[in-house]
């Protein structure tokens, strides 16, 4: 269903001088103004100057593209001589627990998401695919992958990607955090046949990046619209894609938190009452004192759609648990779905986005409402990949920030570039 193609990666070129773990940077959304200085710091090669360009509006755009172009020029990096798969074994801790992801990172052909080939499963906005266009447009590349989730019964993808292991890696990045990614690049004859054999009837479900991949679509019209005749096999009718199995043991999903806050007297006793009416309200049974404490116990001690409660002023914790059932099934299972569309919608209406915050980190979600800063912290369970899979396969979108598939795609393992044929 998907057509899938190996690609000429345009990559870091080898320098027993520099490692390769201070020129990658996470995608472009989760980078703090500090974490960019530290970042830029590592090198001035590292990606995060291409990924989160400094300068104003308009000159950052332009300056990522004399990066690019100079990095190229100096051998900075350099373009693969035949096209390839990328494959990673991703090594991260979590918990005190060591995990490990295997990434296929390759070109995807862009597909209108109403031909249910690529599936998404939120709704994006308007300002990041217009800072992400003027990036693409500038650098004439896929400088980030999309994150795609696939279904692989058989391990077809997964045995022969375990074959490739058995050699020593291309190129190896580590962090400080304890994280490892080695790659591979594998010849497209080593995964063809298990990719095209997969991939022949099956959808890709986007994880992350629905920003990235509706901007390549745009792209691709806009390059389309320019080329005046253009062929099928052109690059910019492809996206760079990391494909993950659905099955694969590394492939961690976290809940999002949501906080309330700027809410006048009025309208957080309208939000409370609502909650009355939906959600059974309780203390839990080992009365949480942390943040972690509090994520932990939702999970341990929560009963079907059930959720955790910060109030103002630190009151509580709470445990939420859903009052009734409904006929509608699917999404009624999601603790965000129930939330948005049963109290937060009805009550806050087209304000919503005036008062509501989104936090993967449970201690900034207590923090904030412990120190004031917002009135109410919702803490969620992780959004079950079966639940995903059947909403997403039904055409449905989750609740905003419904899952937090981690750790990110890193930037700089491989890069694209959009020009000529595939």
């Amino acid at each position: 269903m998907a057509e899938v193609r190996p690609f000429r990666g345009l990559r870091y070129a080898s320098n027993p001088t520099v490692r390769l773990g201070d020129l990658v940077c996470p995608p472009y959304d989760v980078i703090s103004p500090t974490e960019r200085q530290a970042l830029a710091g590592r090198s001035p090669y590292n990606a995060v100057h291409l990924e989160l360009p400094e300068g104003g509006s308009e000159e950052r755009y332009a300056t990522a593209a004399r990066h690019l172009a100079k990095w190229r020029q100096d051998g900075v990096l350099a373009t693969d001589e035949r096209p390839s798969y990328y494959v990673v074994r991703h090594r991260f801790p979590h918990l005190n627990e060591q995990w490990e992801r295997w990434e296929l990172t390759v070109l995807v052909r862009l597909e209108e998401f109403e031909r249910r080939i690529v599936l998404p499963h939120e709704e994006t906005t308007s300002g990041p695919k217009a800072d992400r266009l003027r990036l693409m447009e500038a650098c004439n590349a896929n400088l980030s992958p999309v994150m795609c989730a696939y279904q692989d019964p058989e391990g077809l993808i997964r045995n022969g990607m375990e074959h490739v292991m058995g050699t020593p890696p291309d190129s190896v990045a580590e962090d400080g955090d304890g994280s490892e990614m080695a790659q591979w690049v594998v010849d497209a004859s080593e995964l063809y046949d298990a990719v095209q054999s997969v991939l022949a009837d099956a959808p890709l479900f986007i994880a992350d990046g629905h920003h990235r991949y509706e901007t390549a679509i745009r792209y691709r019209d806009l390059a389309r619209q320019r080329a005046g005749r253009w062929q099928e096999q052109d690059t910019f009718n492809f996206a760079m894609v990391t494909l993950i199995d659905f099955d694969d043991p590394g492939l961690l999903v976290l809940p999002y938190h949501r906080t309330l806050g700027h809410m006048d007297p009025p309208t957080l006793t309208a939000v409370r009452n609502r909650l009355l009416e939906v959600f059974q309200i309780q203390t839990f049974e080992t009365q949480p004192t942390s943040p972690k404490a509090l994520e932990e116990a939702v999970v341990r001690e929560g009963r079907g759609t059930s959720l955790g409660l910060l109030g103002p002023d630190g009151e509580g914790p709470y445990l939420l648990t859903l009052k009734g059932a409904s006929s509608e099934g699917g999404l009624w299972e999601s603790e965000g779905w129930v939330l948005h569309q049963e109290v937060l919608e009805p009550v806050l209406r087209d304000a919503l986005s005036d008062y509501i915050t989104y936090a993967h980190d449970p201690v900034e979600a207590w923090e904030s409402v412990v120190e004031g800063r917002e009135q109410m912290a919702f803490f969620l369970k992780s959004f079950p990949m079966d639940l995903f899979q059947a909403v997403v396969s039904a055409g449905q979108r989750l609740p905003p920030k419904s899952t937090y598939f981690h750790p990110k795609l890193p930037t700089g393992m491989v890069f694209n570039l959009l020009e000529g044929e595939v």
